[in-house]
């Protein structure tokens, strides 16, 4: 995988970077970046799962980060990770998705944010001026006269945006939330949109699959957003920032005929409505924002993540079987 797409200064940082959600895909994306730049990252996540940032990173760079165990929704525990690591600057990424709030609104709630909550605080007490966290773009579901469905995930997404821009005004502490579109690539397996990522896994794999909703969607490579999540935290900020990051405007069909192109006798269908997600909306604030942070055209995107899922398939770090 090319890496090197996605330029990371380490002289830009002054100590270590907490990565929450460091088992999820983006927060996998992020620590093989932060890693292979020489930047220190420790790992936060609820689990000791190591599977995902294991797809991008060799057993010995692994090794090198510290992995803490733990509830983001626990105010100790992530002062404590701050604290006893000397973190200079936070990636928030901890958060449950659409499906599973639907499934436990108060655990959904505790996660997307209390967890939030949490991270402001720690970075409150300990006076950092660099923190990022993710937002959504189903927060867009309850601006006036959106027309896409309302989820809880969103709606606790848009109050984390609401609660960062008061701890901004109340005790100056500066962040950038940002709301990624559709992300795909290696270690993205969880989550309603993850199904076009499933897609590239198919063809590789040489296995049938439908893709449960149609229509238009918004491609974004996985380092690509974990990029603009380092580039965010790469200096001090001030205020409260929330930016969009959509990636490539297409849609399924274009999405699925793209893959047949790259493995011919690909059997791969599309099914349902569309998405409730918009898929066109602008990057230029973000861009004019962070500057470069490495965008990467859909087909060679694709290309290189079904190249990928080939090498991971061969050598039995992934299985067949994901293709569900």
């Amino acid at each position: 995988m090319n890496f090197a797409r996605f330029p990371v200064d380490k002289a830009s940082f002054d100590g270590p970077v907490l990565v929450t959600g460091a088992g999820g895909c983006i927060g996998s994306w992020a620590l093989t970046l932060l890693v292979k730049a020489g930047v220190p990252a420790v790992a936060f996540d609820l689990s000791d799962d190591r599977r995902r940032p294991g797809l991008l990173m060799s057993p010995d760079e692994l090794e090198e980060v510290p992995w803490l165990t733990g509830d983001v929704a626990d105010t100790e525990a992530v002062a404590d990770a701050v604290a006893r690591h000397d973190v200079r600057a936070i990636i928030h990424l901890a958060a449950l998705q659409v499906p599973f709030c639907k499934a436990d609104p108060v655990a959904g709630a505790k996660a997307n944010v209390v967890g939030t909550v949490n991270v402001l605080e720690a970075a409150r007490h300990h006076d950092l001026k660099r923190v990022a966290y993710a937002s959504s773009i189903a927060a867009h579901s309850f601006f006036p006269g959106a027309p896409w469905l309302a989820t809880l995930y969103g709606a606790y997404k848009l109050c984390d945006e609401m609660i960062a821009r008061t701890y901004a005004l109340d005790w100056d502490v500066p962040s950038i939330g940002i709301r990624p579109g559709v992300v795909y690539g290696v270690a993205r397996d969880q989550g309603l949109t993850s199904k076009t990522t499933v897609a590239i896994l198919a063809a590789a794999a040489e296995k049938p699959y439908t893709v449960p909703f149609s229509g238009e969607v918004s491609a974004l490579h996985a380092g690509e957003v974990a990029s603009a999540f380092i580039r965010a935290v790469s200096e001090e900020r001030d205020g409260a920032h929330v930016f969009d990051l959509n990636g490539r405007p297409t849609t399924v069909a274009e999405w699925l005929e793209i893959i047949r192109g790259l493995a011919p006798g690909a059997q791969l269908q599309v099914e349902r409505d569309p998405l409730p997600f918009p898929a066109d909306l602008s990057d230029e604030p973000i861009r004019d924002f962070l500057g470069d942070y490495g965008p990467v055209p859909l087909e060679e995107g694709l290309e290189e993540t079904l190249a990928a899922f080939k090498r991971l398939l061969s050598v039995g770090a992934l299985s067949a079987d994901a293709v569900a």
